[in-house]
């Protein structure tokens, strides 16, 4: 298969990797900025065409399969566009940042022979593969996910689109903890409502998007789960996440798994779920994505099972403090 890539960021250079790992052939990359596809091109031996244009990318016929690495607000629009011309899709997060857009991209599956899949790549660690097997026929009943991390003046200066509403669709939650309400969803199950909290407390003037954000989510089940997330630290921590279900208590800090208290290890005792590199996650999902592609499989993330942490944010943002159904 033909692979393109939209968007030439600093996510951009993950996906190329597992794309050559998994043995495909990149033929276009697009970027609107020329220097940039050059780089590309010149760092990776790619030998692919340039486009500063996503639309004359996919016109051109160049492509079998289309990575979106935009940023947020372009990706509804170019899912749309690839899916309308049959070529498949795989979108970095979030798939989408309002309910318009979630609403044109789900016509635009209807009408296609295609596939599309969202990079949630968390859910291809070793640890959580390992905990979604160890948590079947188990029921959580409580759960919570905390990411304290960093992101000053500089990061938003970055980027244009970086901390503007219109086209990030939010701050803290739809960027950087949206990988952790998957989790906890993925886990938990869809809630069905939500009491959040959202604000920016350190950047104001800057940004206009939350850069700390709080939900508490109810399950059908009686049970809920609480996500705290902010960007304001002077650091970043280590993500903690921790899970309740009967006798079982859990907890995963990174890549590492405490279970009732123990270390899950290998039988020499050695760590096994550390991680070795940053990408891993991509890595596995990626090969996944071009397996199912293959054998003709539905993706396990696709457009429905994409979407459901993106409508869980936007109702975290609809609550302002009020309960609310999901």
């Amino acid at each position: 298969m033909r692979v393109g890539i939209a968007g030439l960021g600093a996510i951009a250079p993950l996906h190329i990797r597992a794309i050559l790992n998994r043995g495909q052939k990149i033929t276009a990359i697009c970027d609107i900025d020329s220097e940039k596809c050059k780089e590309i091109n010149a760092e990776f031996n790619l030998g692919a065409k340039e486009f500063s244009d996503y639309k004359e990318m996919l016109d051109s016929g160049e492509i079998d399969v289309l990575h979106v690495c935009l940023p947020h607000y372009l990706h509804a629009e170019v899912i749309c566009k690839a899916l309308g011309l049959g070529v498949h899709v795989l979108c970095e997060k979030p798939l989408a940042i309002n309910f318009e857009q979630l609403n044109a991209i789900e016509k635009a599956v209807k009408n296609s022979s295609a596939t599309l899949g969202v990079c949630f790549q968390n859910r291809y660690n070793a640890s959580v593969l390992y905990l979604k097997e160890f948590f079947k026929g188990k029921e959580i009943t409580a759960a919570t996910a905390n990411l304290v991390w960093q992101r000053d003046e500089k990061y938003y200066a970055s980027g244009a689109w970086r901390g503007k509403k219109r086209y990030e669709g939010g701050g803290v939650m739809i960027n950087q903890a949206i990988h952790s309400l998957d989790l906890l969803q993925w886990f938990c199950g869809m809630p069905e409502t939500v009491i959040a909290h959202c604000s920016n407390n350190s950047l104001k003037g800057v940004i206009d998007v939350e850069d700390t954000a709080y939900g508490l989510f109810s399950l059908k089940n009686g049970g809920n789960f609480v996500i705290n997330a902010t960007n304001a630290s002077k650091n970043c921590f280590t993500i903690i996440s921790m899970f309740h279900a009967g006798a079982d208590t859990v907890e995963l800090s990174g890549d590492n798994l405490i279970v009732n208290g123990r270390f899950v290890t290998k039988s020499d005792g050695s760590p096994i779920f550390g991680k070795e590199e940053w990408g891993v996650g991509h890595n596995n999902l990626i090969r996944e994505y071009y397996n199912c592609l293959e054998r003709g499989e539905k993706f396990p993330i696709d457009f429905y099972e994409g979407s459901k942490t993106v409508k869980l944010i936007l109702k975290m943002y609809e609550s302002d403090g009020k309960k609310i159904k999901i």
